[in-house]
C-alpha cells in the first residue's frame, strides 16, 4: 500500500513538472531570444542619444574650421560718393606755382572712390591653438555627457532584464501552487466522501486557487509593462513571448571605474580650465597682420589731385593688448575657483563610486553562498509538504496547515531564482558600473 501511495505521489510530481516546462521548452524552441549584451549594443546603436553623437562630432569639426578661418586672407570691398555744397582751395600766385613746380588745381563737388582691402595675419600669440584646444575640449566633454545618459540607459536595461526573469520566475511559482492545488482538491474531495474532511475544505481550495489566479494576472500586467520599457530602451521588438536568458556569470577582479564617460566628463572640465588659463597668457602677447588698401576715384591718397587715378598703401599691424597684464586677474581666480570646485567633485564622485563597487561586490559574495543551499531548503521543503499532503488526505492536519508547507516550498523556491538571478545579473550590473560594455 505504501510503494503504491509512493508511486502515486511520484505520477503526480512528474505531471506537476511537465505541465510547467513543456510549454516553457516548447517556446524555447520558437520564441526570439535576446541576451542583456544583445539588448545593450543595440540600445547603444539605435537609441536617439546615438545620432546626437554623431551631430556633436560635425558641430565639433565645423567648429575647428570657424577657428582656422582667422588664418584665412580676408578680403573687403567699399564703395562711397559725395557731392559737396564747398571745399578747401588755396590761391597761389602762377609765378610762385612755376618757380617751385607745385601744381595744385582746383578742388571737385563731386568726390567718389572705390576701394579693396586685404589683410592677413602671420602671428596671432597662439590664440588660435588655444582656442581649438578649448573647443576640442568642450565638445568632448558634451560627448561623454551623453554616453553618461547611455551608461544611465544600460543601466534601466540591466534593472528592467533582471525584473523580467524575476517576475518570469514568480508566475512559475503561482503555476506551480494552482496545480498543486488542483491536486489536493481531488484527494480533498476523496476526504470528504469518507467523511474526514469538511466541505468548506473544496471552498478554501477554490479560493486560493481564484487568488492565485489573480496574483498571475497581476505578474503578468507587471510583465507587459517590463517588456514595453525594455523595448523602448533597447529599441527592439520585444514581447511577452520572447526568451531572456541568463547572462554568464562575470568575474570582474579590478575596480578601475576611470573609463566611465561621467568621470571622464570632470577630467576634461579641469583640462579645459587650464587651457582657459592659457588664453589668458595669451592676450599679453602681440598680434601681428599684413594689409593693403588700394583705391580708385578721387581724390585719392594726395588729397590736393582731384583727378581720378589709382592709389594704394601696404604696411604691417601691430596690435598689443597692453590692460590684459592688469585686467585678467578677477577673470583668472574664477577660472581658477571653477576648477577647484570641479576636482572636489570629481573627490566626491571617486568615493561614491568606490562605495557602490564595494555593496556590488558585498551582493555577489552574498548571493553566491546563499545559492549553495538553495537545493537543500527546497529538498527538505518539498518533503515536509509531501508528508503533509498525506496528512492531508488522512485528515490529520487541517488545509490551513497545508497551505502553510506549500507556501514555504514554494517561498524556497522563489529564493533560489532571486539568489540565482541576483549573483548573475550583479555581476552583469559590475560590468556597467565599470562600463566594460564598451
Amino acid at each position: 500500500m505504501n510503494a503504491l501511495k509512493v508511486k502515486i505521489n511520484f505520477g503526480k510530481k512528474i505531471a506537476l513538472i511537465a505541465g510547467i516546462v513543456f510549454p516553457m521548452f516548447a517556446c524555447s524552441q520558437t520564441c526570439k531570444h535576446y541576451t542583456l549584451d544583445q539588448l545593450i549594443q543595440s540600445a547603444y546603436q539605435k537609441y536617439p542619444y546615438a545620432a546626437r553623437l554623431d551631430l556633436i562630432n560635425q558641430q565639433s569639426n565645423e567648429s575647428r574650421k570657424v577657428i582656422d578661418s582667422e588664418w584665412l586672407t580676408h578680403i573687403s570691398v567699399s564703395a562711397k560718393s559725395s557731392y559737396q555744397s564747398e571745399i578747401s582751395a588755396i590761391s597761389i600766385p602762377k609765378d610762385i606755382e612755376d618757380k617751385f613746380g607745385v601744381n595744385i588745381g582746383d578742388g571737385k563737388k563731386l568726390q567718389y572712390q572705390g576701394g579693396v582691402g586685404v589683410s592677413q595675419l602671420i602671428y596671432d600669440g597662439g590664440v588660435g591653438s588655444i582656442k581649438k584646444q578649448i573647443s576640442n575640449l568642450d565638445n568632448t566633454t558634451r560627448t561623454y555627457q551623453i554616453r553618461s545618459q547611455m551608461l544611465q540607459v544600460e543601466d534601466n536595461i540591466d534593472n528592467l532584464f533582471e525584473s523580467i526573469l524575476l517576475t518570469k520566475e514568480q508566475i512559475k511559482v503561482v503555476q506551480f501552487k494552482k496545480t498543486d492545488l488542483e491536486l489536493r482538491k481531488k484527494d480533498v474531495s476523496a476526504a470528504i466522501l469518507n467523511g474526514i474532511s469538511l466541505k468548506t475544505d473544496i471552498q478554501e481550495i477554490e479560493a486560493n486557487i481564484i487568488q492565485l489566479g489573480q496574483q498571475e494576472t497581476e505578474f503578468r500586467m507587471s510583465l507587459c509593462q517590463q517588456y514595453l520599457a525594455l523595448s523602448s530602451f533597447a529599441q527592439l521588438p520585444i514581447d511577452t513571448a520572447s526568451v531572456l536568458e541568463l547572462p554568464e556569470p562575470t568575474k570582474i577582479v579590478d575596480r578601475n571605474f576611470s573609463t566611465r564617460p561621467d568621470y571622464k566628463v570632470f577630467c576634461t572640465q579641469i583640462m579645459s580650465a587650464d587651457s582657459k588659463l592659457k588664453e589668458l597668457n595669451t592676450e599679453y602677447v602681440p598680434k601681428l597682420s599684413l594689409f593693403a588698401n588700394g583705391y580708385y576715384g578721387r581724390p585719392g591718397l594726395n588729397m590736393m589731385d582731384y583727378s581720378t587715378h589709382y592709389s594704394g598703401i601696404v604696411g604691417v599691424s601691430l596690435t598689443w593688448n597692453i590692460d590684459a597684464f592688469y585686467s585678467n586677474t578677477h577673470q583668472r581666480n574664477l577660472i581658477k575657483i571653477d576648477r577647484d570646485i570641479t576636482r572636489n567633485q570629481k573627490s566626491v564622485y571617486e568615493i561614491e563610486m568606490n562605495r557602490q563597487i564595494d555593496n556590488l561586490n558585498i551582493n555577489l559574495a552574498k548571493n553566491r553562498e546563499l545559492s549553495n543551499s538553495d537545493d537543500q531548503i527546497i529538498k527538505i521543503r518539498s518533503n515536509i509538504k509531501d508528508v503533509a499532503s498525506i496528512q492531508l488526505r488522512n485528515g490529520t492536519i487541517t488545509l490551513t496547515d497545508y497551505l502553510i508547507k506549500l507556501n514555504d516550498e514554494a517561498q524556497a523556491m522563489v529564493n533560489k531564482s532571486i539568489h540565482n538571478i541576483g549573483y548573475l545579473m550583479d555581476g552583469a550590473k559590475m560590468k556597467t558600473l565599470l562600463n566594460k560594455n564598451n
